[in-house]
Order: structure tokens, then C-alpha cells, then sequence
């Protein structure tokens, strides 16, 4: 929303529907406060997680720029219990609790030092003493560290605070030199796990991202900043976000965000689309419009073979596109990924009369030594069944289990980790309420902070009969 309105492309709908799910958000998050004034992954959980916690002010800071009402005594609150838990060297120690991956963190205390200043800093904090010392710690480790994305961290700390001088230069200089430049793009690329734990495609964003706000905060490279907006342009998936990533996500919005300050651009131009030498559209852009997402949906004519789609550009300025295809496949012509991760669900009966109970049964199994990290299972839920929620609680209680929710037809259930080798296996049971003929709904294993890393299993049939 803050996009819109600094872009000047906000309607009144967008902004009342905007602030809706803003209001909805804000209160939701207000509930995973600790006692101790920190913040953690669920509600009543105690004491609180340092890195959620800095998380959190830096959510509530940004809210707070569009959205008046957001309480500024709980940012302080979460200030004071980060000082409170801060190292006597002016540190802050990796977490480890509650979330399997929680240590990288970091890979180091200087990493999660870093963002937790940053932090401080972005969330107005920036006079604490506990800054003070933290930025202390952060510039005698500095030169020792090597890792890319420890130093876009430390790069972030250091321009919020407004500290750093000829340090910052040094840093941004280096991971300019490592830059990936490619066709009007640049990046850089990830050799280990982000703060958030992400993986893949997802860390590089997270990691381009990070450098470019560096970047842009500290007035150097705009050349850069610019090739990472083209970059974040291209990288977007099909569903509009980054790495199916809400870290990813996040950074590269306010990459956009910075870049509007930071080049602005004339724009005076035409665009015609064409498929196949046929003029579908012609639309005129300027410096009101340019950033509005202007959409062509084309859904005849496309058989199957090659096609060339055509965008003849007269004007001005620096427009960004992208092309996607999207197509169903029925469950059974889909080709499952074949990946570390693997689903399977299974259903001791699936004929069946009504008030009968039946025992789903879930098992999820990791192949590689190496993976880490919290995972997600998505289990679609027949309809005309209730859920036996009690189950879940029990395997919850005995730690088999990390959480679990119901949204929709699909039950979410959370895992620490899934351990190599050992299949991790849970059972519920589901009540037929009435005579139906349904099916379950595809389900999904993946990693939480790596999306793109997933098993799938096909929709099953269960009929219900009188």
C-alpha cells in the first residue's frame, strides 16, 4: 500500500480494502506478544524469539507509516526486551528454540546482531544504549567476515544507524564487485541459508535485495539498485510474489519502494501487443500510469505449438514486462515433483455410510542428510467430513507435532523438521456427515522457507453413503 500511495496509483476501493486487511493483520500479530514484551512463532509461547522480535518492529514501523492507529507502546516494549536480552559484548546470540533452522540466524551472532540493529535503528530506537554497544560489536567483527549476506546485513545496521562511514563504502564496493550482471539485470547469489532459513531462488532475492536497499539508503551504485529492479521484474513468479517467499517478497517490494526516490524516470510511451502477427491491444503510458500493472489475458486461440508474442515499444522510459502461461493438468496426467520431500496419504476406508469414522493417515519422508528446516503439509480435507481435532491436539501435546490449523478444506499441519531417512507419520480421524461422493484435494509437503523444494500426492475419491 505504501507503493501505491508514493507511486500515485491508489483508488479509494484499493485503499479501504487495503487498509481491511492491514487492520485484520496488525491485530492477528498483536497476539503472538510474549509475556516478556518479545514476540514468537504462536500465540502464549514464552519468552520471546530476539529475531521475531525484531521482525516485528520492524512490521509495526512500516505499518505505522500508513496506518495510525498501530499502538507505538508495543514497539517499545519489544525494544526493551531486546536490550534486555542483549550480550554483554553488545551481541545478540543466534535463536535456536521452537523452529527447526532457527541457528542460521545465523550462521554467526554478527548476523543476527546485525538485523536486530537494524531493527532498533528503522524502528526509531536508534538512541538506545543497546545500539550503542551493538554497533560497537558490529565494527570490530566486520572485517573478518566474508559471507555476502552477513555483510548486506551488517551494510543495512550500519546506514540505518547512520553510522559506518568509509566501513559501509568498503562493503558495498566488495559486493559490488561480486555483483551477477546479466542483460540489464544484476544480482548475487546465495551459498547458505537466509535469516529466514530460504533456499534456492528465494535466498537470491532475499540476498539481491538486501544489498540493493544497502545501496540505495547509502547513495551508491544506483546503477545496481536499477539492475536489481529489472532482476526482481523478471524473477517474479507466476502468482505475483518472489520465490513463493513472503522474506523474499517483502524485501524486493521495498526495493521498489526505494527505487521510487531514488529514480523516477520519465515515461511518455506506447505499447502494442501482438500474438502472432495480431494486434490484441494498444495501450499509452506516462508518469501517472507508469507504475500500474496493466494486464493482457489471452484465452483463445492458443493451440498447442509455438506462438511469438510481439511488444513493439515507441516512446520513453524504462517499462518492465513479463509473460506467463498458465494451463491446468488434471491430477491424473500431472507429473509429481520428484525432490528430497515426499507425501503420502492414505485412508483406512473410503467407502463408507454416514456417522462412520474413518483414520487419515499422513506420512511425510525426507531423503536428503542435509535439509533443514520447519515444514509445511497441506492435507485437503473431503467434504461432507469433520475433522477430529482432538487427534492433532494429543499429537501436539506429545510433541510429535508442532501445530495445526484448519483454512477452508485444507488442514495445515506444522513439523519441526522432518528427519532423514525416518518416515514422520500422523493420524487423525474424520466424520462422515451426510451421503456425498467427494474428493480430498491434492496435498503438498514442503519446506516452509524454501517452497520451491516440495512433494505432492493426488486427489483421492471417498464416497458416503445413507
Amino acid at each position: 500500500m505504501e507503493y501505491m500511495l508514493e507511486s500515485g496509483t491508489i483508488t479509494t476501493e484499493i485503499e479501504m480494502k487495503a487498509i481491511e486487511y492491514i487492520n485484520a493483520g496488525y491485530q492477528a500479530l498483536l497476539t503472538f506478544e510474549c509475556d516478556d514484551g518479545g514476540f514468537n512463532w504462536w500465540e502464549g509461547d514464552n519468552p520471546g524469539n530476539a529475531i521475531l522480535s525484531a521482525l516485528s518492529i520492524m512490521m509495526f514501523t512500516d505499518t505505522k507509516a500508513i496506518y495510525d492507529t498501530v499502538d507505538e507502546a508495543v514497539n517499545k516494549r519489544t525494544a526493551e526486551y531486546l536490550a534486555a536480552v542483549q550480550q554483554s559484548n553488545g551481541s545478540w546470540s543466534e535463536e535456536t528454540h521452537l523452529h527447526a533452522g532457527n541457528e542460521s540466524l545465523g550462521a554467526s551472532s554478527l548476523r543476527g546482531t546485525c538485523y536486530i540493529t537494524w531493527s532498533l535503528a528503522y524502528g526509531g530506537f536508534g538512541d538506545m544504549p543497546a545500539v550503542a554497544k551493538a554497533l560497537t560489536y558490529i565494527q570490530s567483527n566486520l572485517p573478518a567476515e566474508k559471507e555476502d549476506y552477513t555483510l548486506a546485513m551488517c551494510a543495512n545496521a550500519l546506514v540505518q544507524a547512520k553510522t559506518g562511514g568509509s566501513l559501509v563504502s568498503t562493503v558495498l564496493k566488495d559486493l559490488h564487485d561480486k555483483a551477477i550482471v546479466g542483460d540489464g539485470t544484476v544480482h548475487w547469489g546465495t551459498s547458505g541459508d537466509t535469516v529466514m532459513n530460504s533456499g534456492g531462488g528465494a535466498a537470491d532475492v532475499e540476498l539481491s535485495a538486501l544489498i540493493a536497499l544497502a545501496m540505495a539508503a547509502n547513495g551508491s551504485f544506483p546503477q545496481d539498485v536499477n539492475g536489481v529492479v529489472e532482476y526482481l521484474v523478471q524473477s517474479k513468479d507466476p502468482q505475483g510474489n518472489w520465490g513463493y517467499n513472503t522474506q523474499a517478497t517483502v524485501l524486493a517490494l521495498k526495493v521498489f519502494l526505494a527505487s521510487l526516490t531514488a529514480n523516477p524516470g520519465e515515461t511518455d510511451a506506447e505499447v502494442i501487443v501482438s500474438i502472432d502477427g495480431e494486434k490484441l491491444d494498444k495501450k499509452t503510458f506516462d508518469n501517472f500510469n507508469k507504475d500500474v500493472v496493466y494486464q493482457l489475458e489471452v484465452t483463445t486461440g492458443l493451440e498447442k505449438g509455438d506462438h511469438l508474442v510481439e511488444l513493439d515499444y515507441a516512446g520513453t522510459g524504462a517499462l518492465s514486462y513479463q509473460i506467463i502461461g498458465t494451463h491446468y493438468v488434471p491430477w491424473e496426467g500431472a507429473d509429481l515433483p520428484v525432490g528430497p520431500l515426499a507425501i503420502e496419504v492414505s485412508y483406512d476406508a473410503t467407502t463408507v455410510h454416514v456417522d462412520d469414522v474413518i483414520t487419515a493417515t499422513v506420512t511425510v519422508t525426507n531423503t536428503d542428510e542435509s535439509a533443514k528446516g520447519m515444514v509445511l503439509v497441506t492435507v485437503g480435507l473431503p467434504p461432507g467430513f469433520t475433522l477430529v481435532s482432538q487427534d492433532l491436539a494429543a499429537l501436539k501435546a506429545e510433541g510429535k507435532l508442532n501445530n495445526f490449523e484448519v483454512m477452508g478444506k485444507q488442514l495445515i499441519l506444522y513439523f519441526n523438521e522432518i528427519p532423514a531417512g525416518v518416515p514422520t507419520q500422523v493420524s487423525y480421524s474424520l466424520i462422515a456427515d451426510y451421503p456425498v461422493k467427494a474428493e480430498t484435494g491434492g496435498s503438498e509437503a514442503k519446506y516452509y522457507y524454501n517452497a520451491e523444494v516440495k512433494g505432492e500426492e493426488e486427489s483421492q475419491k471417498i464416497e458416503v453413503l445413507p
